[in-house]
């Protein structure tokens, strides 16, 4: 009996955790929904929307993941750190790479530009930046928002990730023309551009350094699925801390109903056969 109310008790409990996460997802959309209109009208085609979201960025700071720490910057709880800032959080007090990529996907989503992440990787297999592809209205598109990047072709529309994997040319030649103007379209100094380091060549779909049980994982399906592992489509969800705690919270639910509902029948199976 004592199990069953602890059981009851704590389910209770992640069941109000849900629904805060909720009510403040929807609260957070509304707010980046009102913000995605006033930088970029829904009139625009979807890579000018994109264009315009990378430019506001240019004045939000870039904030390594230290410094995030120490201004206590996560969803609720401590706990939810590891989830990363929320997107206001970004905006008010800045972020790193993945936060304000993070950020984007949010914003474009808002408008029906599908958009994901993408980590960086050294040629030793270190992730060290995050960016985002999107669909737009000529097909895939790249934008930098650290470095205040895209990278137009110049018979029209824009190169993707692919194109940048096939051909490092066009990274170094858009930095090139771009310092040559004298121009600085994002956050971080483009002249300090790590070239050697923030390559497309070995770009995933996945940071799959995060968690000490995803490299070894990425090993298994590097050998099962090939190249292909690196373009998995990334979970929409994982962009959202909220709904991020919402599944976690449903996990610890499952994961305490189960085994008290096995331990239930097998406590009656053998009541009955002891009968």
């Amino acid at each position: 009996m004592r199990i069953r109310n602890l059981i009851a008790v704590v389910i209770a409990c992640l069941f109000a955790l849900q629904c805060i996460s909720v009510i403040d997802y929807l609260r957070e959309e509304d707010y980046l929904l009102g913000l995605m209109d006033r930088v970029a009208p829904h009139s625009l085609p979807p890579s000018e929307q994109a264009i315009k979201v990378i430019e506001f960025l240019k004045d939000i700071p870039v904030k390594d993941f230290s410094a995030i720490q120490e201004d206590s910057r996560y969803f609720l709880l401590p706990i939810f750190s590891f989830l990363r800032p929320m997107p206001r959080q970004v905006i008010e007090k800045g972020g790193d790479c993945a936060d304000r990529s993070r950020l984007v996907i949010r914003m474009l989503r808002l408008h029906g530009i599908e958009a994901s992440k993408w980590a960086l990787y050294t040629k030793e297999m270190k992730s060290v930046h995050a960016v985002v592809e999107l669909e737009v209205e000529t097909g895939k598109m790249v934008a930098d928002p650290d470095f205040g990047l895209w990278f137009p072709r110049s018979n029209g529309g824009y190169y993707s990730i692919r194109d940048l994997r096939q051909s490092p040319k066009i990274l170094h030649d858009r930095i090139q023309n771009l310092v040559e103007q004298g121009k600085r379209p994002g956050a971080s100094d483009l002249r300090k551009y790590p070239l050697n380091d923030y390559s497309y060549e070995y770009a995933k779909t996945i940071n799959w350094e995060k968690w000490a049980v995803t490299w070894p994982l990425y090993k298994i399906l590097r050998v099962t699925m090939g190249t292909s592992v690196d373009d998995l489509q990334r979970p929409a969800f994982v962009e959202t801390p909220q709904l991020m705690v919402v599944i976690i919270a449903g996990v610890i639910q499952g994961g305490l109903v189960g085994p008290y509902l096995a331990h239930i029948r097998i406590a009656r199976r053998k009541k009955h056969d002891s009968v």
